[in-house]
């Protein structure tokens, strides 16, 4: 077997794999591989070599010794430092404690080295300049694997569509190659490679059904990996169109329970995934989803609690989520151009400054977003900003001075999100209070100059209906 002919087919595989996935690398996409040294790694640098020399990228490479193994890791680690240095790729070694990490955290190995590593490797690639990805070795087998464990986890269609080969700055050019063929060509062509001995260990969850389980299903059908990775292709089709549907999703119906109602189960389910995201980066589990579906369904209010403090609130026609935790800030914060994220409130503001009051820019987010109010740029003090009620807050609206709390009361704001309950300001004071009042002198519905558009949606503010009175837009 020629080495440059075999490692240019797979080179040009890669390269109609990343296509496929929307990804067209560049010589600006500088690539940083995660090179373990093993066989499947050694393989994928050994491609991007091919497809650096055809395009022009910068490469380079990362090895993280986990600290496991004792001197095995150690030794691996300078296989991976003499072998770069040999093809001319710049090389980095990181050298983390997983066994500490685990003792610290609780976490079982393989999470916290799979944690510790892709930590790693982006703040690897943060610090080179003009790298846009990290290049992971995972191969079908490795996306069989998976799909597999996670069909015995009782997963959806998101979990079964198994690993992307390209998700945010992760890419995985050799994904669609079996390890057989990996395995079979570097032993044809003599290039070297390390064995990880930890890949031996049977109360692994992923070796558990790498040697004993995979093999067994071949009585089956002959190729089971080709088979479950496939399937996972066709997962991965649905779960695109399910989301698409998801995304489709007006901003303004995803607080409102008749809307969300509407919706199917696989729809809706993605629409609150989506809308949880806002408040905490990790996945909510099926049971809080599921729970938030059954409450949206129901005729009664009620409120689902979900991680990280965050609870999802139905009442009335408003279904929402809300930062319950006691630490989240309640201090002021200041509005720019665009969309704002309220964490005490649960809401998004945004604004935008148009110079005719006619102007509806309805492409902009501002036009989207359930409650608004048009006030002329000239009468506004200062910065904006939005802050939680204050005790003495006051407003003038009406041709009177109200007390903000009296106005909340007067305009049946559920006494439990008061205390939250998002204020617009300037330097003047409180400016608008969404859904009751605006202050007066700044209706700029009728303004000659510059006209200011504030609006809200998404958390508190969705529980108080619209109130059309004389300072507020009709």
């Amino acid at each position: 077997m020629d080495p440059k002919t075999a490692f240019l087919s797979f080179a040009r595989g890669a390269e109609r794999l990343l296509a496929r996935s929307g990804l067209s690398l560049s010589s600006r996409d500088g690539v940083l591989v995660a090179y373990s040294g093993g066989a499947d790694s050694t393989f994928l640098l050994r491609v991007l070599l091919f497809l650096r020399e055809k395009i022009g990228f910068p490469l380079a490479a990362l090895h993280v010794e986990h600290g496991i193994r004792g001197e095995a890791s150690k030794s691996d680690a300078a296989f991976c430092r003499r072998t770069l240095t040999e093809l001319g790729v710049p090389v980095t070694v990181v050298s983390v404690d997983v066994p500490a990490t685990c003792k610290e955290t609780g976490e079982s190995v393989e999470t916290a080295a799979r944690r510790l590593r892709y930590d790693a490797l982006q703040k690897g690639l943060a610090e080179l300049p003009g790298f846009q990805y990290i290049a992971t070795a995972h191969n079908r087998d490795d996306a069989a694997e998976t799909v597999l464990f996670r069909l015995l986890r009782g997963c959806g269609t998101e979990g079964a569509a198994g690993i992307p080969v390209v998700r945010g700055n992760v890419i995985r050019p050799i994904l669609d190659v079996p390890s057989r063929v990996i395995r079979d060509t570097l032993n044809q062509l003599g290039v070297p490679f390390v064995y990880d001995k930890t890949n031996d260990d049977p109360f692994c969850a992923r070796n558990y059904l790498r040697r004993e389980i995979l093999p067994r299903l071949s009585h089956l059908t002959p190729d089971p990996a080709r088979m479950l990775y496939e399937c996972s292709l066709r997962f991965r089709e649905d779960d695109a169109y399910l989301s698409a549907l998801a995304d489709a999703v007006p901003v303004e119906d995803r607080a409102k329970r008749s809307a969300l109602r509407s919706l199917p189960d696989p729809v809706l389910k993605r629409v609150l995934v989506s809308e949880f995201s806002r408040f905490a980066p990790e996945m909510p589990e099926a049971v809080h989803i599921d729970a938030a579906v059954a409450q949206i369904r129901r005729e009664r209010d009620g409120e689902v609690a979900f991680p990280a403090g965050i609870t999802f609130s139905v009442v009335g026609d408003a279904a929402v989520f809300k930062n319950a935790g006691e630490n989240v800030s309640r201090e002021p914060i200041a509005l720019s151009p665009g969309v704002t994220e309220i964490p005490f409130s649960g809401d998004r503001a945004a604004y935008a400054v148009a110079s005719d009051p006619s102007e509806t820019p309805s492409s902009s987010i501002v036009y989207n977003l359930s409650k608004k109010v048009v006030l002329s740029s000239a009468t506004i003090e200062g910065k904006l900003f939005v802050r939680p009620p204050r005790q003495g807050d006051k407003i003038v609206y009406g041709g009177m001075t109200h007390e903000v709390r009296t106005v909340l009361s007067s305009h049946r704001v559920p006494r439990e999100i008061r205390r939250d309950y998002p204020l617009f300001c300037d330097g003047a004071g409180v400016l608008w209070i969404p859904g009751c009042a605006v202050r007066d002198g700044c209706d700029g519905r009728n303004a000659s100059g510059d006209v200011t558009v504030l609006a809200v949606s998404g958390g508190s503010t969705d529980l108080v209906p619209e109130y059309k009175g004389k300072n507020e837009p009709k």
